[in-house]
């Protein structure tokens, strides 16, 4: 029979190949540093963490007096502990008489299990995006996307074949409806054969469509609930080019049952994005996400990026005033036509325009097994790294097999990636 046939390194190739066709955000990662896992470099054993440096950034000297500046190294880390599995158990009857295909009957949906759950572990990256166009009450329209890809050119990301927007199928049908002529496939992709390609470019982007990125669901918010910025000062000045990741801001005017969610975006009245080089203001409000969950009625916000006003790294172009209005989703409190109990717990849907270099994957080889088990296989494709094993069990006369894969994902680079909201549809 066919089966008798199957190898270790075919059920490992195969899947692999499943893998990386069905993998199309993962596909569009940095992927760069996953050479370096587990090591060694010079003798020391990595492990499972690696700290992932970002460029250095520096003022603009005026003038023939020289000003040295410190250099200040920012970094993300990447922890690489996600062990990911789908485990399969016949016996050797259904094994020898039942199975015509192993590859369509039993390889292909493990494999289509364990992509979804690699990719979704990876998308899950989105919801710690501080940036975001779109609306909560309102599918999504082409302008969106336009600016969605402005905001990134403002952030100064290449303009090459590297920047990607990754589509809900909600979001690619309105923008198909929005206009109709735009996207469809194109046989010049150099990826064109991954699942889920929308269109080679467009707006900038190459575009994917993509069924696992993470919803979000708004906090609660009261109509009296009105928050604003409880105390002067609270930045960072940015001396000595100092840098800091995230802040927490001191609030007041929630209202008692008031909860705020990580992943929730906020901004502050007043307090505008500049431009990464020249610090000129955009004239649009800096955003910032929520890095964690608060309880009711918060008097503090844990936020990411931090409120820098200067140095290198500075973000926005004003110190938070006291007593300024702070909005949720674009939303302000009770002093506004839409207030923010318009917004409470709305669950909302999210797609993701991004540079490569916003979020770094890694999926290293893990332990080879040969040695303890006779059918087991550890392959790589693509970058993609995968484990097989099967043995048999004689008091059950059973042949349980194993496929696993260890991978770790981080948003290494904030600034270069944007969340385009919507509202679930209902139709």
């Amino acid at each position: 029979m066919a089966n008798s046939l199957i190898t270790a390194q075919w059920v490992a190739r195969k899947a692999l190949v499943l893998l990386h066709a069905k993998s199309n955000f993962t596909g569009r990662c940095n992927r760069d540093y996953q050479s370096l896992l587990p090591g060694p470099i010079n003798g020391v054993i990595l492990g499972q963490q690696l700290s992932i440096r970002l460029p250095f950034q520096y003022m603009l000297r005026t003038g023939p007096q020289m000003n040295a500046q410190n250099s200040v190294q920012r970094f993300a880390t990447l922890l690489v502990n996600q062990q990911l599995g789908v485990d399969i158990n016949f016996t050797s009857v259904e094994r020898a008489m039942l199975l015509n295909s192993f590859g369509e009957q039993v390889l292909e949906p493990a494999m289509a299990r364990l992509s979804a759950g690699v990719e979704n572990f990876t998308t899950g990256q989105v919801n710690n995006v501080p940036k975001f166009t779109g609306a909560y009450s309102s599918t999504a329209t082409y302008d969106q996307l336009l600016q969605n890809e402005q905001y990134l050119t403002e952030a100064l990301a290449p303009e090459d074949n590297k920047r990607t927007f990754t589509a809900t199928p909600q979001t690619s049908r309105y923008f198909v409806k929005d206009n109709k002529g735009l996207f469809q496939p194109e046989s010049t992709i150099s990826d064109q054969w991954l699942e889920g390609v929308i269109s080679d470019k467009a707006a900038g982007y190459v575009c994917f469509r993509n069924t696992k990125l993470p919803t979000h669901v708004i906090g609660t918010f009261a109509a009296t609930s009105n928050p604003t910025v409880n105390g002067a000062g609270q930045s960072n000045p940015g001396a000595g080019n100092a840098y800091v990741s995230t802040f927490t801001l001191a609030v007041t005017g929630f209202a008692a049952a008031d909860v705020v969610n990580a992943g929730d975006v906020i901004s502050i009245a007043g307090v505008n994005e500049v431009d990464p080089e020249t610090k000129a203001s955009l004239g649009r409000p800096k955003q910032f996400v929520v890095t964690s969950t608060t309880g009711a009625q918060p008097t503090s916000l844990s936020i990411a990026p931090g409120i820098i006003t200067g140095g290198s790294y500075q973000n926005v172009d004003n110190v938070p005033g006291t007593g300024s209005a702070i909005s949720i989703f674009g939303v302000a409190g009770a002093a506004s036509a839409s207030p923010l109990a318009n917004i409470s717990g709305q669950l909302i849907k999210q797609s993701l325009g991004w540079y490569r270099d916003a979020i770094v994957f890694a999926n290293p080889p893990m332990l080879d097994l040969s040695p303890l088990v006779k059918m087991t296989a550890a392959e790589s494709f693509e970058g993609y790294n995968m484990r097989f094993a099967q043995q048999w069990d004689p008091s059950n006369d059973v042949l349980p097999a194993r496929l696993d894969s260890i991978v770790g994902a981080v948003l290494s680079y904030p600034e270069l990636a944007v969340r385009n909201i919507e509202v679930a549809s209902a139709s």
